[in-house]
């Protein structure tokens, strides 16, 4: 059956990145062991992050003018009770560090980078037993 995962194979991590520059390219993003979804703004993402059973998001911190700043959106998500795995997006070291001290586990320095750490985590979670 085509989009389900086999007996034999975990299904895919449900991963979001709330990031209005990936969403103005319209970026899709087909990796193997993740199933992602971009979202140009992260003004609901509690609401967002539980309706789509998300497991890892992706949080750019600039959203643009009148949309709220990722460490406001990644205290709002821990708030909400989100235990999963949150990774800041801002080429700016003082965001990534407000977007951890929100409660980000990790940060990524460029987006550059977004789809090479995504491959990797989709290997990452392939690989589980």
């Amino acid at each position: 059956m085509v989009g389900t995962a086999s007996q034999n194979e975990a299904p895919p991590l449900r991963v979001a990145i709330f990031d209005d520059v990936v969403a103005a390219r319209g970026e899709v993003f087909h990796i193997p062991g993740l199933a992602v979804e971009v979202h140009a703004h992260a003004d609901d993402c509690a609401r967002v992050v539980t309706a789509g059973a998300y497991e890892v998001v992706f949080m750019d911190f600039a959203m643009g003018p009148g949309r709220k700043t990722g460490a406001v959106a990644t205290a709002e998500l821990r708030a909400s009770g989100f235990r999963g795995r949150v990774v800041g997006i801002s080429s700016d070291p003082a965001a990534n560090a407000q977007m951890r001290a929100a409660g980000a586990d990790d940060a990524l320095g460029s987006k550059a980078v977004l789809r090479s750490y995504l491959v990797h985590l989709g290997a990452k979670h392939l690989r589980r037993p």
